[in-house]
């Protein structure tokens, strides 16, 4: 019998255990990993057995095995209809197993041990062992306890087949062979894998909201424990045709970097093991090979299995990762200067990027229409200060080193290393920086520094800059006034421009008063 816990991220394991997520009768609730042992369609009809027990509905074969099939809703005082779509949890405890009824697999979710509060009855055992708060608070769930479930009076169980493939038995017991487990998800037509170890957790996604971080694989933003989060089109992110707006339906909240993301997903079709392992696919065989696990045989089909390490390693979702941005961020959180009056006094000011370009610096986040990803490879041009172009929504955009024009040493570029995107007369320039540090409300300014000082030495600027400090830092920075530096730029690559044409005499040269300013308030 296929097992859904081997090879289960061993370093979560230490600090947090991983369940899945059943409804029962309107009730959420969650079995450890280490008992889930497959997921199975509900036959239309179960066999009797020559047995009475409370819970007990029936037999139904699986392979060569019949398993005892148990529904928890009559015990818990729920309506016990057959519904559509219902389906058969494999449990396993102690060498036996026992099939529970569920109207529906919500998903997977990673619990640590101090998020579970223990719960007990003082006239008996439980079903029950802990509970735990999921999205964000709004969901209390209890976990079930297997022991019990395999111990309920005259329910028969039967002996866990494992001769046909060696299985693992607790999610401790990572690194031995065996069956891998997975969750498969539906993206549209394609079904797409992920590793259960590779989830943080599954959620509900009705809708994805606007965001200046959408383009490329990013089709928006959502809401997740408390912060704003990037949404991922996984089929883009693979070179595949997108999935439809309207087929979003769930969410795959993965761990990356510093932050999280989240796959956008159609549905959660099952849980369960890999059975034979899962196929390399040649690199000529896929557009980004490189992040394929490989191949898994279905019943009637097959699917690409995503590689839970190298998703962590894209340098776009580390990009999106890394701002993540409070939703209510708590007032008076951060700072130990005299703040000023409105917003940022309430600790709600507004919102500020914050990110290093050889020494930390900020930016109203109004200022910066994009966040953009590195790109793999610039167009050289011989312009001044600028280290090439690259292409983005249908327009040239000219990228510079910002960490060179503030004077420090040139950007070394890194999986971290991204574009701020800004619009300066409608015309795009991208500064290019060592890393994001986060979205972040503004709790702290300088009251004395009511406007900014006039921008006239571009290697000076963020000495100039006010100082800021922003919730989630102790420290101030400077905040730099990125389109003045980007007319700046423009300007003076426009004059160099002009100096070229006049050393090599070309009639279409401009006069002092027509060019454009190199200096800008």
């Amino acid at each position: 019998m296929p097992d859904l816990v081997s090879d289960t991220v061993s370093d979560a394991a230490s600090d947090a255990d991983v369940y899945g997520l059943l409804r029962l009768g309107g009730i959420d609730v969650a079995l450890p990993l280490s008992a889930l042992r497959e997921v199975v369609p509900r036959p239309a009809t179960l066999t009797d057995l020559p047995v009475v027990a409370p819970g007990l509905v029936g037999a139904m074969g699986l392979r060569s095995l019949v398993l005892p099939v148990v529904d928890l809703r009559p015990l818990l005082e729920r309506p016990d209809d057959v519904l559509p779509d219902q389906v058969v949890v494999v449990v396993a405890y102690g060498g036996r197993v026992v099939g529970l009824v569920a109207d529906e697999v919500r998903g997977v979710t990673r619990v640590p041990h101090d998020d579970r509060l223990p719960l007990s009855a003082a006239d008996g055992r439980l079903l029950v062992t802990h509970a735990f708060q999921h999205e964000d608070g709004a969901t209390p769930i209890s976990i079930l306890d297997a022991e019990v479930l395999l111990s309920l009076p005259g329910v028969p169980t039967v002996a866990e087949q494992v001769a046909s493939e060696p299985v693992v038995d607790t999610v401790a017991a990572t690194g031995l062979a065996g069956s891998r487990s997975i969750t498969l998800v539906r993206c549209g037509p394609q079904v797409l894998a992920l590793e259960v170890g590779d989830i943080h957790t599954t959620i509900p996604l009705a809708g994805v909201d606007p965001s200046l971080l959408t383009g490329g694989a990013c089709v928006g933003q959502t809401v997740y424990s408390g912060r704003e989060v990037a949404v991922v089109d996984p089929l883009t992110l693979l070179g595949l045709p997108p999935l439809p707006e309207e087929d979003l339906g769930a969410g795959v909240v993965l761990e990356i970097g510093r932050g999280l993301v989240v796959l956008a997903v159609s549905e959660l079709v099952e849980l369960r093991g890999t059975g034979a392992g899962i196929l390399p696919v040649p690199a000529y065989g896929a557009l980004r090979p490189e992040l394929l696990l490989g191949m898994v045989e279905l019943d009637e089909a097959a699917c690409l299995v995503l590689d839970g390490a190298a998703l962590r390693s894209d340098a776009q979702l580390l990009s999106l990762a890394a701002v993540n941005t409070d939703v209510h961020p708590a007032a008076g959180a951060v700072g130990t200067g005299p703040a000023v009056a409105g917003e940022v006094a309430s600790g709600r000011g507004p919102s500020y990027v914050t990110f290093t370009a050889g020494i930390s610096l900020a930016s109203p986040l109004t200022q910066v229409s994009e966040i953009l990803p590195f790109p793999q490879a610039l167009t050289p041009t011989a312009a001044d200060q600028v280290l090439g172009l690259t292409v983005h929504r249908g327009r040239v955009v000219p990228v510079v080193c910002l960490s060179t024009l503030l004077g420090h040493p040139p950007l070394s570029r890194a999986a971290s290393s991204c574009l701020l995107l800004v619009e300066v007369d409608d015309e795009p320039l991208a500064f290019a920086v060592d890393a994001l540090g986060g979205i972040e409300p503004l709790t702290w300014t300088d009251p004395a520094s009511t406007e900014r000082p006039l921008l006239v030495d571009v290697a000076r600027a963020a000495h100039d800059a006010p100082l800021v400090q922003v919730a989630g830092s102790d420290k101030l920075v400077p905040d730099l006034d990125l389109p003045a530096i980007a007319r700046s730029v423009r300007g003076s690559t426009q004059e160099g421009e002009m100096l070229r044409e006049t050393s090599s005499g070309s009639p279409e040269l401009l006069s002092g008063s027509d060019r454009e300013p190199m200096v800008a308030a």
